[in-house]
């Protein structure tokens, strides 16, 4: 069987082979890239071609990094080239294994409690407590939105008013008491809350807005 039959066989064209596998999404689902493809697929072309340690892969154009993953798991010396910012911070935070995971949950959590703490102040409930427990909250402050230039760049109705204001709220939080081991992996997170739950996108084939939502919760319980 030459190279390109096995390639062919091993990747197929069914609809499952195109989707990120369960046991894959630790270390490859982190952030949504409509043109990704499935890191099972990486593998199967490392395979057929006899890629191993002692070769360096080049990808100029690696996106949110699913070869560079890939590559670094076999232990194959990699080099990846984006000119997307978000996606070559995606691919740099994907690589990045030396944060701790235990402080990161830990650090991630102390921040959580500080916007609700925050949010609370300016007289917004996140956390859905009953309206007769709200009678004393302070009124709702003035919301929070980017400067008109930068507003412009968003998609209409991409992301609601409230969400906009909680997401600033949340980024200046995370400024504040910002540890350069988290912080990374922290954005990221954010990033991919913002087009996953947090904003109004839709992922079609191609990006557009879907429901519009009022207010984005936040999972943090007290």
């Amino acid at each position: 069987m030459t190279t390109a039959s096995a390639i062919r066989t091993s990747t197929g064209s069914t609809r499952e082979k195109n989707r990120l596998r369960p046991e894959d999404r630790a270390v490859h689902d982190w952030y949504r890239f409509v043109l990704s493809f499935p890191s099972h697929l990486v593998r199967d072309y490392l395979d057929a071609f006899g890629v191993d340690s002692t070769q360096r892969v080049l990808d100029p154009f690696c996106g949110t990094g699913t070869t560079l993953v890939e590559c670094k798991k076999l232990g194959i010396p990699s080099v990846g080239i984006e000119r997307n910012p978000m996606a070559g911070f995606a691919s740099r935070t994907k690589l990045d294994w030396s944060v701790d995971p235990d402080a990161l949950v830990s650090h991630a959590g102390e921040i959580a409690v500080r916007a609700l703490d925050r949010l609370q102040g300016q007289g917004i409930d996140d956390l859905g407590i009953a309206p007769l427990f709200q009678a004393n909250n302070p009124p709702i402050a003035a919301l929070r939105t980017l400067p008109s230039d930068r507003l412009s760049l968003l998609l209409k109705n991409s992301i609601s008013p409230l969400p906009l204001h909680k997401t600033l709220l949340l980024l200046d939080i995370l400024e504040q008491r910002r540890d350069d081991a988290a912080y990374p992996h922290e954005r990221l997170a954010l990033a991919a809350a913002l087009v996953s739950k947090i904003g109004n996108l839709h992922f079609g084939p191609e990006v557009g807005v879907g429901r519009i939502q009022e207010d984005a919760r936040s999972s943090v319980r007290g």
